[in-house]
C-alpha cells in the first residue's frame, strides 16, 4: 500500500514538474516551438513510474484523472499551459491528447490485454520518440520540414524503447509503425493529431502481433 502511494505521488510530481518547467524555459525566452517538448518527455517518465509500481486500476485510474485536469486547464486556465502550446494550428489541443492517448494505452494495453509494457511502448514512442522528432524539426532542420532525419532519430528512440518489450521485434515493429504514423497522418479533424495517431497505430500493431503469438 505504502508502495502505491509513493508511486501515485511520483506520477502527479512528475506531470507537475513537466509542466511547470516547460513554463518556466518559455518565460525566459525559449519558443513554445521548443519548450513545449520539456513536459511531455517528463511526462514519459510519469508513466514509466505508473506501469512500473502501480498496479493496473490504479495506473488507469490516476491517469485518466490527470487527463481531466489538464483538459480542464485547457480550457478554462490555459495560460498554465503557455509553455506546452503548439505552434501550428494541428497542435491546438496537444497538451490534451497526449495525455488520452497515454490514459487510452493503459486501459486498452494493460487493462483489456493484460500487458503493461505492450501498452507502455506507444506511450513512449510518442513521450520520447514524437518529441525527438519535433524538438529537431523545429530547431535543426527546422528550415527543411521534408528532411527525413527527425523520423530517423524518432525511429532510433523508439527502438531503444522497444527494448522493453519481449519479444524485441514484436516492439520494434510497433517502433516502426508509430514513426510512419508520425510522419504520415491523416486529415480527421483538429482533434486527430501526432499523439493519438501514433499510439492507436502502434498499439494496433503491436496487440495484433502479441494476440496471434508471432
Amino acid at each position: 500500500m505504502l508502495v502505491q502511494v509513493w508511486a501515485s505521488g511520483s506520477v502527479v510530481f512528475l506531470a507537475i514538474v513537466g509542466l511547470a518547467l516547460s513554463n518556466y524555459v518559455h518565460d525566459r525566452g525559449v519558443p513554445s516551438a521548443m519548450s513545449r517538448y520539456v513536459a511531455p518527455v517528463i511526462g514519459g517518465g510519469a508513466f514509466l513510474v505508473a506501469v512500473v509500481w502501480l498496479d493496473m486500476w490504479t495506473a488507469v485510474i490516476l491517469s485518466s484523472i490527470l487527463s481531466i485536469l489538464v483538459l480542464v486547464l485547457r480550457l478554462r486556465y490555459r495560460r498554465n499551459l503557455r509553455g506546452v502550446k503548439g505552434s501550428l494550428p494541428t497542435q491546438d489541443w496537444a497538451e490534451v491528447t497526449y495525455a488520452v492517448a497515454g490514459a487510452a494505452s493503459l486501459a486498452v494495453g494493460w487493462g483489456l490485454m493484460d500487458d503493461k509494457w505492450l501498452a507502455f511502448l506507444p506511450i513512449a514512442y510518442m513521450a520520447w520518440g514524437d518529441s525527438a522528432a519535433g524538438f529537431l524539426r523545429n530547431s535543426v532542420w527546422r528550415d527543411n520540414v521534408a528532411s527525413k532525419w527527425p523520423s530517423l532519430a524518432m525511429l532510433g528512440v523508439c527502438l531503444l524503447a522497444a527494448a522493453l518489450y519481449e519479444p524485441y521485434w514484436v516492439g520494434a515493429t510497433g517502433a516502426t509503425a508509430a514513426t510512419l504514423a508520425e510522419r504520415r497522418r491523416p486529415m480527421l479533424g483538429r482533434f486527430w493529431d501526432d499523439n493519438l495517431h501514433l499510439v492507436v497505430v502502434s498499439l494496433l500493431v503491436m496487440g495484433v502481433l502479441a494476440k496471434l503469438g508471432l
